[in-house]
C-alpha cells in the first residue's frame, strides 16, 4: 500500500502545484495587496516582490509539470518537498510577525506537501502504471485525496472579529472626574 501511496503522490501533488502556479501566474497582482504581504515585508520592494511571487508561481508549476511528466525522478519530488518546507517556513514567519492571518490549515497544507514531496522520492513506477495495476485502491486513494485538497482549499476562514469597546464618555458630571480633580 505504501508503494502505491507513494507512486500517486507525483500524480497529486502534480495536479495541484499546476493549478497553484497557473493561478499565481494568472493572478492580477494588485500593488496595495501585494504590499502588505509578509514577503514585502522582507524584501521592502513592491516591484520586487511581485516578481518574486512571479517567479514562485513559474517553480511551482515547473516542479508540478516534472512530477506529472516524470513521476519517477527525485528531482520534482525533491523540488516538491522543498517547495513544502519554504511554504511552512513562510506560513510560520507571517504568523510569528503577525503580518498576515495564518490558519491552522496552512500549516498542515504545507506539512503535507513537504511530506508527500518526500514520500513521492520513493515511487519506482510512475502513476500511470500504478493506476492500471489498481484500479480500484488508486481511485480510492485518489478520491480521498482530491477530498483533502478541496476542503483544505476551501474550508471556510475565520475572520478576525473586531471588538468594539464602549467609548467611556468623562463628562463635568462624571464621579470619576469629580474625583480626578
Amino acid at each position: 500500500m505504501s508503494t502505491l501511496l507513494a507512486e500517486l503522490a507525483p500524480l497529486v501533488l502534480g495536479a495541484v502545484f499546476v493549478w497553484w502556479g497557473g493561478g499565481g501566474l494568472l493572478t492580477k497582482m494588485e500593488p496595495r495587496r501585494v504590499a502588505v504581504s509578509a514577503l514585502n515585508h522582507l524584501i521592502r520592494d513592491v516591484r520586487t516582490t511581485t516578481l518574486t511571487m512571479r517567479t514562485a508561481a513559474i517553480v511551482t508549476w515547473v516542479v508540478g509539470v516534472g512530477l506529472l511528466a516524470a513521476p519517477t525522478a527525485d528531482l520534482p519530488a525533491v523540488g516538491a518537498a522543498l517547495v513544502g518546507i519554504v511554504l511552512l517556513g513562510y506560513a510560520g514567519y507571517a504568523m510569528v510577525t503577525e503580518l498576515e492571518a495564518t490558519a491552522w490549515r496552512t500549516f498542515v497544507r504545507a506539512g503535507l506537501i513537504g511530506a508527500a514531496g518526500l514520500f513521492a522520492t520513493e515511487a519506482s513506477n510512475p502513476w500511470w502504471t500504478a493506476i492500471a495495476e489498481r484500479p480500484v485502491a488508486a481511485s480510492v486513494i485518489l478520491v480521498l485525496a482530491a477530498g483533502m485538497v478541496v476542503a483544505l482549499s476551501i474550508l471556510p476562514r475565520r475572520r478576525p472579529q473586531l471588538r468594539i469597546v464602549p467609548r467611556i464618555r468623562v463628562g463635568d458630571d462624571d464621579e470619576f472626574h469629580r474625583l480626578a480633580g
